[in-house]
């Protein structure tokens, strides 16, 4: 965590090598990954139906991945991304890519500034459009999510969109235009929950591509104020004893990482 960080080489040439039978193929059947047998990873020479939208998203270990979409209609077994993130975080990392690559292919057919249609440019992944000379790059929203602290307690809460799944996570939020990620802690924190905080520490990264998401993880400790809930974003909100969690998000993602690192920390006495 996270990452599997220096167990595979990832690369990422902006420019696509020759296509091989031996090439590693990732399907999406709607937002869903085609399995082949146990496997969301199919070899180009043994695909019997076709498929649209190709795009190349890297290598891994010296193999290489493309992605594409198969006919809406097609009867295929699948799988969801966010359950390729409890096999390995790598497979995620490369699935994640794949489908923000699909997505922003299409939904950048078109300059937004002019209307006239983009074009691929050779040797890196953007799309261009040729009349305003702008460049459109694979999206990115980066977003903080901030674990508090105070003593054996964490602040937890639940999302009023996400209230169905019944966890109790960190809280979150896009980064706005023109703020620091540790400003949009602040913000995010005093809006949601009307505490604040302080001593941020920065904790790690992960990308989240539902849709785009970069999560930058933090850890600050409690700083005053009663809590108060933003009705529109949150359904509820307190503090827990690490000893008696609510049900947190899985340990795969960022949220229960921070969650579960702390809780072991506090009782290991390593803080």
């Amino acid at each position: 965590m996270l990452y599997e960080l220096g167990q595979h080489r990832i690369e990422l040439p902006g420019k696509a090598p020759e296509q091989a039978p031996t090439d590693r193929i990732m399907l999406w059947h709607g937002d869903e990954l085609v399995l082949n047998g146990n496997s969301h990873i199919h070899e180009r020479r043994d695909i019997q139906f076709s498929w649209k939208e190709e795009e190349f998203v890297g290598l891994l270990d010296g193999h290489r991945y493309y992605t594409g979409r198969i006919a809406s209609s097609a009867n295929v077994a699948t799988q969801a991304l966010r359950d390729v993130a409890g096999i390995s975080e790598t497979a995620f990392m490369l699935a994640a890519r794949a489908r923000g690559l699909l997505d922003w292919r299409r939904q950048h057919r078109f300059c937004g500034q002019c209307g006239q249609q983009t074009h691929g440019l050779a040797g890196e992944p953007a799309m261009v459009c040729e009349p305003c000379r702008l460049r459109f790059y694979p999206r990115v929203s980066p977003c903080i999510i901030v674990l508090i602290t105070r003593g054996a307690e964490v602040l937890l809460a639940q999302g009023v969109r996400n209230r169905s799944r019944g966890w109790y996570s960190t809280l979150a939020g896009f980064i706005e235009t023109g703020e620091s990620a540790e400003q949009a802690v602040h913000r995010e924190v005093l809006e949601e929950v009307g505490v604040s905080v302080t001593n941020l520490r920065y904790q790690g990264s992960q990308t989240w591509p539902f849709p785009h998401q970069l999560m930058l993880g933090y850890w600050a400790e409690y700083d005053g104020g009663d809590i108060r809930l933003q009705e529109d974003e949150i359904a509820d909100a307190g503090w827990f004893s690490i000893n008696a969690l609510p049900k947190i998000p899985p340990g795969f993602s960022i949220a229960g990482w921070m969650i579960n690192r702390y809780r072991k920390a506090w009782i290991e006495g390593t803080l």
